[in-house]
């Protein structure tokens, strides 16, 4: 099984290919990318490996929150594809890809609840907490825009002794983290290149069967609020 992710969500963006039993390959996009700029990079990406889109038997692919133009350009090329060749797609959210990246770059604490943070601009952010459970995600605080402030309140009072926040860019908001009462040992940074955790998830799932169809794939809808 060949599976190919796709995230243009955040910044850089990037691909991976995973062969099964192989760990994948991660390409970040280049600065500036455009919607040919993905199409090229998949194809050069597939020619070192000696492979087509017809070789493809599943996608995966991040929906929001992130750049609306982003979101909209992976999902239509990869709907694009999947539709063409009839192949099955992982869609998952990028808040989601952010825990799964925090959680294999801390594997220590499997049992840590997982809040990722993405700037969602006029002084609102995304965010939600997430435990790891089996392979996959449980949400204790299902995914919202709001103030940080405010998202600070909503898992204040919880029980959670080993939440860790987690992002790509978490400097604008550590100061207000610990001002909150959490130490710095509670920030995880992980890298902008979600494709190859995105690229593990979509062989699993799709290993038991849990794609979806072309035209069942959607972005989040709050994804609009970043420009």
């Amino acid at each position: 099984m060949v599976i190919l992710a796709v995230d243009t969500c955040l910044e850089p963006g990037s691909l991976a290919l995973q062969e099964e039993d192989s760990p994948p390959e991660v390409v970040p996009l280049p600065p500036g990318w455009r919607s040919t700029t993905v199409q090229e990079a998949m194809a050069l990406l597939l020619a070192r490996h000696g492979l087509t889109t017809r070789d493809i038997a599943g996608y995966g692919v991040t929906t929001g929150p992130g750049s609306f133009t982003g979101v909209r350009i992976g999902l239509t090329v990869v709907k694009a594809l999947a539709e063409v060749h009839n192949r099955p797609i992982v869609a998952v959210s990028t808040l989601e890809m952010l825990a799964a990246a925090a959680r294999d770059a801390n594997p220590g604490n499997p049992s840590a609840a997982l809040a990722p943070i993405l700037d969602a601009r006029r002084g609102q952010i995304f965010g939600a907490v997430y435990q790891a459970k089996d392979d996959g995600f449980q949400p204790i605080v299902e995914a919202t825009v709001c103030s940080l402030g405010s998202f600070l309140k909503q898992i204040r009072g919880r029980e959670l002794p080993d939440l860790r926040f987690c992002g790509t860019n978490l400097a604008p908001f550590v100061s207000e983290i610990e001002q909150a009462g959490w130490e710095a040992t509670a920030i995880l940074h992980v890298s902008p290149c979600l494709a190859g955790v995105l690229a593990q998830i979509a062989m699993a799932k799709l290993k038991k069967g849990l794609g979806v169809s072309a035209l069942a794939a959607r972005f989040m809808s709050f994804s609009s609020a970043m420009a």
